[in-house]
């Protein structure tokens, strides 16, 4: 029997003008994640997807390539036209012969899922033809002039139209030859069925599946996106001897004082328990086996720029920080004066929210090696998600 295959093009070309042309909204980050990534992540994850085809904007097929590298299913990244069909028809040139249907798809909708995408496969199966929709709740006036209402119209015949909207190839096909003679600039691919005469089949949408188009749809993308994500949670301990001649590094902090920390790096004990919670928390060993002291290269290094390092580990695997908890053990010196500096050098390694690092200093009253005076010790506790 054969497999039903699906060539799935993401439209990834448009001009972003309601969010002020700042930038290309597909690569606007969203929870450590640049917003086609989603889509990337939930298309790759359907055995009936063969290929993806991206068709974006010159300036930034570098970046796009650079994300869609790591997506295997990506066939190719193709230049965007004048209008948003001129940039599907050149995607579509590049779909493979023996593909049975074809999906376009919106970047700037990251909310997507796997399940959903699955459904609307079958039912193009079908139907030849098929839209997602969301009903429309609320109540909606028709107005002529724009200043007076001329009629209320009837909201349970009203649906808004989404993406991916899916067709069996030889219909879609059809479609765009129409773009060739016609003067009218369709506002989506279901549009281009309808004018052949054909029916499109619709798939209510039970879930959010917003477009990103204003720059206030960003903070609901990631709050949809973290409530869906999954959370993980890391401890990191690390002990450090203080000794005479040498600097005391604490967060990234040079701190007046008599005594440093011995270690083969700048021995900050501080973001080296940090790191040691967010490896843990990504299940990938703990900071020797990353940054290990029998190698020369780490000898003096900064620990702000292992922590750097952690941040990119968290990259690839598509996870960013929840927030981080952690606690300084010192008898001396008084620490609560740089604690907001260290915040912030934790913060801008991590590329998170400064109020998303918390860290407190403690003694243990005389107590134990760091009572002493004879070390420092750091307990922290990393959220990702």
């Amino acid at each position: 029997m054969h497999k039903t295959s699906v060539s799935v093009i993401i439209a990834a070309a448009g001009m972003s003008r309601r969010m002020g042309n700042t930038s290309s909204k597909q690569l606007l980050k969203i929870n450590s994640k640049s917003v086609i990534e989603y889509s990337l992540e939930a298309f790759s994850s359907s055995e009936l997807v063969s290929e993806i085809i991206i068709v974006t904007k010159a300036e930034d097929i570098p970046k796009t390539t650079a994300i869609a590298s790591r997506y295997p299913k990506v066939k190719s990244i193709v230049l965007g036209g004048a209008e948003r069909y001129d940039s599907v028809r050149n995607a579509f040139a590049e779909v493979s012969g023996d593909v049975d249907i074809v999906a376009i798809h919106d970047a700037a909708r990251p909310l997507v899922t796997t399940e959903f995408i699955n459904k609307l496969f079958n039912e193009c199966v079908e139907y030849g033809a098929v839209c997602p929709v969301g009903r429309v709740t609320d109540t909606v006036k028709k107005s002529e002039n724009g200043t007076t209402v001329d009629d209320t119209i009837d909201r349970s015949l009203l649906f808004t139209a989404q993406t991916p909207q899916v067709f069996k190839r030889d219909l879609y096909e059809k479609a765009l030859s129409l773009l060739k003679d016609s003067t009218i600039k369709f506002t989506d691919d279901a549009s281009m069925v309808e004018a052949l005469g054909e029916r499109v089949h619709i798939l209510i949408n039970p879930n959010p599946n917003i477009k990103i188009t204003h720059e206030s749809d960003v903070g609901l993308a990631k709050l949809y996106l973290s409530d869906g994500g999954q959370m993980k949670i890391g401890h990191g301990y690390d002990v450090h001897k203080l000794v005479e001649n040498r600097a005391l590094i604490l967060g990234g902090v040079n701190i007046p004082h008599t005594h440093g920390l011995l270690g083969h790096s700048d021995a900050d004990v501080l973001v080296h328990a940090i790191m040691d919670a967010i490896i843990g928390a990504l299940g990938l060993g703990d900071i020797g086996k990353h940054f290990p002291d029998t190698d020369e290269k780490y000898k003096g290094i900064s620990s702000i720029l292992l922590l750097k390092h952690v941040k990119g580990l968290l990259d690839e695997k598509g996870y960013g920080i929840g927030n981080v908890d952690a606690t300084l053990i010192a008898q001396k010196p008084k620490l609560a004066p740089f604690i907001d500096e260290m915040k912030q050098n934790i913060a801008e390694a991590l590329g998170c929210p400064v109020d998303a690092i918390n860290v407190k200093a403690t003694t243990e009253e005389g107590l134990g090696f760091t009572g002493d005076l004879s070390g420092i010790s750091a307990h922290a506790v990393a959220i990702i998600q």
